[in-house]
């Protein structure tokens, strides 16, 4: 096994309310230093150092901060990618690729974030013994997630941007609002059961479907249609770590093949909200370097941000919600907790104890990045039952072949609503409607809808996807605002 770059290694752990995590460079060098005992290995073999850039504290220069508490060797090379959800993917098909042509031997991948006792600590009024805060921006290097004119119409979050894909699929598919509401609680509900037997997991309590999709007061709606218990948790303590090394004992997962692809940036301008051709593109390509079939995988790890993705996910697979075999090998970020960037460390890191435990199983992992806009897919296998087929290879990112659709700004006239979501405030009233709009030249816009609470019941009561109305550009306030035809 010299052939394929392999997991030797992995190590999670997760700090309970009894246990205030230390800050992240620290917590990083522990899991790290944790993984390289786990692969029988030493600070003296690495080769290669990357850090997931946290979100919970800044660093100027998070890297060197953990390869000193490593005690690595000096000469030990640093690699580093823009924050994102695919980030641990982006270093691995980096890693990896370099390893296959014989440039590196070993590797560490680590990641994580203290968000619950940093933002506990900030709630209380209290100091932390943790070192000075760099001014640096964590998400440096990468561009904004949505444009001015999204964000001024309040896209400005994932919270936000995956409801828009949620409504598109219940429209393609010809879903009634229970409906979509049942399909995508039962995912999360399967997921919740997995976190509920993952000794790493933040939430292992296992809700059921209805109580995932039920508004309460406790789970409210925060962009409709998704409730509370439906949106990835970030508010976490959690860190995993990963050794990739050249070849493998059986102990080992090789990786069988990887992709990173880009979708069009702006959500405004995709031609489509119900796929995802950059996850397609991302799937296949794994698939095809693993020499598999898609339905030759026993079990993945979808990115679980939101419902939606998991179900674009498997709509890249050819599958649907009623696949049978297990979406997640954590229980997904809503339950098993999402440490901002690093969580598909979590997925890589449980990927390596299942083909441990089950040598002839074959592993898919995926991440996503910003407004469902980077995506990268990863096939594992146990080291010593690689498919003759298997190249290997993995490349961090491939740019599809889409024209972005052309916008309008300032947009007057007719126009069809082409997705949405409501934007719920804490109390439980619309605040906030966002409508992604068609114009009748083919061009695109975005615009927002006066008196939200009015809006939201008419929209909610009857299917605004496909219904046209006006929409107005409105110079003081910089919107452009719809309204339907009577």
């Amino acid at each position: 096994m010299t052939d394929f770059a392999c997991l030797a290694g992995a190590a999670q752990h997760t700090y309970r309310n009894d246990e205030p995590a230390p800050h992240p460079a620290e917590a990083m060098s522990r899991i790290a230093a944790a993984a390289l005992a786990d692969a029988g290995l030493s600070a003296a073999d690495v080769d290669v150092l990357s850090c997931v850039e946290p979100l919970s504290w800044n660093y100027e220069d998070l890297g060197t901060v953990v390869a000193r508490k490593l005690t690595l060797r000096d000469d030990v090379e640093q690699l580093w990618v823009p924050a994102g959800g695919t980030s641990p993917q982006d270093l691995l098909h980096q890693i990896a690729a370099r390893i296959v042509a014989g440039e590196i031997q070993c590797a560490v991948i680590c990641g994580g974030e203290s968000m619950r006792t940093r933002r506990r600590a900030a709630r209380n009024d209290e100091q932390l013994d943790w070192p000075a805060r760099a001014a640096v921006n964590p998400m440096r290097g990468q561009a904004p997630f949505t444009s001015e004119l999204e964000v001024r119409h309040g896209l400005r979050a994932p919270i936000q941007v995956f409801p828009l894909f949620e409504n598109a699929i219940r429209a393609a598919h010809g879903r009634s609002e229970a409906e979509q509401m049942n399909a995508a609680a039962t995912l999360l509900a399967e997921n919740a059961r997995i976190a509920a037997a993952n000794p790493h997991a933040w939430f292992r309590d296992a809700p059921g479907a209805a109580e995932i999709a039920g508004v309460t007061p406790d789970n409210r709606l925060v962009a409709y249609p998704y409730t509370k218990r439906m949106n990835a948790i970030m508010d976490v303590d959690q860190f995993a770590a990963v050794v990739v090394t050249s070849g493998g004992s059986r102990s080992a997962a090789a990786v069988l093949g990887g992709a990173g692809a880009e979708e069009i940036w702006n959500p405004i301008e995709r031609n489509t909200f119900d796929t995802c051709p950059a996850m397609q593109h991302a799937i296949t390509t794994a698939l095809e370097r693993s020499g598999l079939r898609a339905d030759e995988l026993d079990v993945m790890d979808l990115y679980s941000c939101f419902p939606s993705a998991v179900q674009l996910g498997l709509h890249a697979l050819g599958s649907d919600t009623d696949d049978p075999r297990p979406k997640s090998l954590t229980g997904g970020l809503a339950y098993a907790g999402g440490p901002g960037n690093g969580y598909v460390l979590h997925s890589l890191a449980a990927a390596l104890e299942h083909v441990r435990a089950n040598p002839a199983h074959k592993v898919l992992v995926t991440g996503i990045g910003m407004a469902n806009t980077k995506h990268a897919a990863t096939v594992l296998s146990a080291a010593d039952a690689v498919p003759a087929q298997a190249s290997g290879t993995t490349t961090y990112r491939e740019q599809i072949d889409e024209t972005p659709r052309a916008v309008v700004p300032e947009a007057n006239g007719e126009a069809t609503v082409c997705t949405y979501t409501i934007e719920y405030g804490r109390d439980g009233e619309p605040v906030n409607v966002i409508l992604i709009l068609d114009l009748t030249d083919g061009t695109r816009t975005i615009a927002n809808m006066r008196e939200p609470v009015a809006a939201a019941a008419d929209i909610r009561s009857v299917e605004p996807i496909g219904r046209t109305g006006t929409v107005r550009y409105h110079t003081g306030e910089k919107i452009n605002f719809f309204e339907f035809a009577d």
